[in-house]
């Protein structure tokens, strides 16, 4: 049994699952989720719960199980403002696919500005969608590792995976495309076609400003403590680099590697008398003017908000300055 809670409402429903391994007809993997209804029924030798799924038996393709769930609405109204190109991947006829369906209550997270983007810029749009979607492959959460990673329709990005486990036993598997990492809250819903794992945020857009990420990020915490509290947040803002009105690129350190730097010049910089050098240091993170994505960076050289130059390397499947 499990309990899906509605966030914004606090409306829950009570699922019974199944797992089906069997191969019959050209349903292959996953599980039927059978919501209760009515529950609570008694009768003379025990209770009845009506509930609206047959459980084993696979019979709706991911286009219907869409359409018949009011938590995806609005991914509808999404899917269907860019017409055919997308939801015939999601038809009977459109082959096997894994499909990381956004919920409601995630495009209602987006930002009033990057939502009216969203639905005026239909090649964004476009991009956005396939990205949730693995093409020729069932994903289901016991192949869903910290190494896996797949391909998506999108074909310059791809998808990545955590499996928390916290507290201990309660395992909870996190997606991560396009910079954005959601957790899966309804896993390895079987169709005809395929999979659907319902999540709670859209992979690839953002929800969150700068100060945000710095602020929650444990690994951030003395890059955001430096911009915070040492005059650069102030220092910076006539070039507006840190606000959502500006496009920029920014390489963040992390707390190791500030560690890395020589204690005697780190307790210098940080002794709130040299931010000016502080200053100058952070500037070299900084591109402005370009929202770059780790897909777009190439091996070439960058002036940064310092007018230094910055190179970036390419070793394998890694980027390194």
């Amino acid at each position: 049994m499990r309990n899906i809670t509605d966030h914004r409402t606090g409306r829950w429903d009570l699922y019974a699952v199944s797992e089906v391994y069997e191969r019959y007809s050209f349903f292959r993997r996953g599980a039927v989720w059978a919501k209760i209804l009515v529950p609570n029924i008694p009768v003379q030798n025990g209770v009845v719960h009506i509930v609206d799924n047959v459980l084993g038996i696979v019979s709706n393709t991911i286009d219907m199980l869409l359409m018949d769930n009011y938590r995806t609405t609005t991914l509808m109204r999404y899917i269907n403002t860019i017409g055919q190109l997308v939801r015939n991947y999601f038809s009977a006829t459109g082959g096997l696919v894994t499909f990381f369906a956004p919920w409601n209550e995630a495009f209602e997270r987006i930002p009033e500005p990057i939502e009216r983007r969203l639905l005026r810029d239909r090649i964004w749009l476009e991009q956005i969608l396939k990205l949730h979607i693995v093409p020729a492959k069932e994903l289901t959460t016991d192949e869903m590792t910290n190494e896996t990673i797949v391909s998506t329709v999108d074909n310059r990005r791809m998808l990545y995976f955590i499996k928390g486990e916290w507290p201990k036993n309660n395992i909870t598997y996190y997606v991560i495309g396009g910079g954005i990492k959601t957790a899966i809250q309804m896993e390895n819903i079987a169709a005809t076609n395929g999979i659907i794992h319902y999540i709670d945020r859209v992979l690839g857009v953002p929800y969150q400003s700068l100060w945000e990420i710095l602020r929650n990020e444990s690994r951030l915490q003395t890059s955001h403590w430096m911009l915070d509290n040492l005059q650069l947040r102030y220092t910076l803002d006539p070039w507006q680099v840190l606000t959502p009105q500006q496009n920029m690129t920014f390489f963040v350190p992390t707390n190791e590697a500030w560690e890395k730097v020589a204690p005697s010049l780190r307790n210098r910089m940080l002794d709130g008398n040299h931010w000016q050098a502080l200053q100058y240091v952070y500037k070299r993170h900084i591109l402005q003017g370009q929202a770059l994505m780790y897909t777009d960076l190439r091996e070439r050289t960058y002036i940064m908000m310092n007018d230094e130059k910055v190179i970036i390397r390419r070793r394998g499947r890694c980027k390194f300055f």
